[in-house]
């Protein structure tokens, strides 16, 4: 009987270890995985903020196609398209507004050059008039801006809030213990400083600037062009220091998370494979477990920084829309027009600047975290 049990096990370790079904089993086990992540609240999160987005563009389906074919599997055409309809949307919609502003100038210069002959103070008081009515206009246009960073900055997050626990787990599930807690903790800091930053730093620090200038052209004397510099300098001053911090705790802990990590991960391995008799057939088989496991975390990373470029896409070309059509505004009405309404005019654009540059550092601030935490892991023991 002892033979028959022997004969038993054997077969069933060579059914086991020696058939080759390795392909189907790292398949499986992707498939198993990508069901117990539950990614349903991520992609509930981008079907949420996420407009127009190009059919069958989910984020669960995103990732499975860089697990099965790489970047291959990411229609370049469909961005394109996405990119270029959204583009030419945002110029249709900002043009009006723009041909009210430059139609209001060029009628007050016509008639502002026949008052200035009959009475300086007739001329001085149609400026103030029209300079007060395109002031409104472009205060309510800058208020739209300011909504769609705000709307724009909102969504982000509001990914970033589902995305960041599944991608711990992932990281977690891969072995990278310190490197999951290392990143929850950065990514949930960045969310949380930056929409307090947006609330009571940067939406205020812009809306105050964009006061000054436009109260500051009102006399032909400047009178509060270096404060509202100030207020320029240091709202670039906050960008810069916030983006050096967060690539300076990034950078450190890419150095120190994963070294841990790989540590551990190699003990336990030797561990196994100390094992008799099955422990080299064991330490195999989770390394293909640990490299699935890698290969789905990094999907899910490519799929994230897509899905930040798609968040972002729709306020960044909006914000560049009415500053190409400020700058604009503002070159064409210069060489007829009072300079302090081109200048008033330019003064918006170099708002809208500013509201590009908040944007492209808050999405920078997502893309290095995700980025160097995904090639500091990807290893394999």
């Amino acid at each position: 009987m002892v033979w028959v049990k022997k004969s038993v096990a054997m077969i069933l370790f060579l059914g086991i270890f020696l058939m080759p079904q390795t392909v189907y089993a790292a398949e499986d086990y992707m498939d198993e995985m990508m069901q117990e992540l539950k990614l349903d609240e991520v992609d509930d999160a981008v079907e949420e903020n996420v407009t127009q987005l190009p059919d069958k563009y989910t984020f669960s389906d995103m990732v499975q196609s860089f697990v099965a074919e790489g970047t291959d599997g990411i229609s370049r055409d469909n961005i394109c398209d996405y990119v270029f309809d959204l583009f030419f949307y945002e110029i249709a919609a900002v043009k009006p507004l723009f041909i009210q502003i430059i139609s209001m100038s060029i009628l007050f210069a016509f008639f502002g050059k026949l008052l200035v002959t009959k009475s300086q103070y007739v001329s001085e008081m149609s400026f103030f008039v029209v300079y007060t009515g395109i002031m409104l206009l472009l205060l309510q246009s800058f208020q739209l801006i300011s909504e769609v960073v705000e709307s724009g900055i909102g969504k982000t997050t509001s990914f970033m809030t589902a995305f960041i626990p599944t991608y711990a787990t992932t990281l977690l599930l891969s072995g990278n213990t310190a490197s999951a807690g290392s990143f929850y903790g950065l990514a949930f800091g960045i969310v949380y400083v930056l929409e307090l930053a947006m609330k009571f730093l940067f939406i205020p620090g812009v809306h105050i600037y964009v006061l000054l200038v436009l109260l500051d052209h009102l006399f032909e004397e400047s009178k509060l062009s270096k404060f509202a510099e100030l207020f320029e300098s240091g709202i670039y001053l906050a960008l810069k220091v916030g983006l050096a911090v967060v690539m300076g705790m990034g950078v450190v802990q890419s150095l120190i998370a994963p070294a841990k990590d790989r540590l551990s991960v190699s003990s336990l391995y030797q561990g196994v494979k100390a094992v008799p008799g099955v422990g080299n057939s064991f330490g195999a088989a989770g390394e293909l477990l640990v490299g699935c496991t890698i290969m789905i975390k990094n999907s899910m990373g490519a799929a994230a920084l897509l899905v930040l470029v798609i968040l972002g896409l729709e306020p960044v070309l909006k914000v560049l829309c009415f500053h190409v059509m400020y700058r604009l505004a503002s070159a064409v009405l210069q060489p007829f027009c009072d300079k302090r309404l081109a200048e008033s005019i330019a003064g918006m654009g170099k708002g809208c600047g500013i509201y590009l540059k908040i944007m492209w550092n808050a999405l920078l601030l997502f893309f290095l975290t995700i980025s160097m935490i995904a090639a500091s892991t990807g290893f394999i023991n």
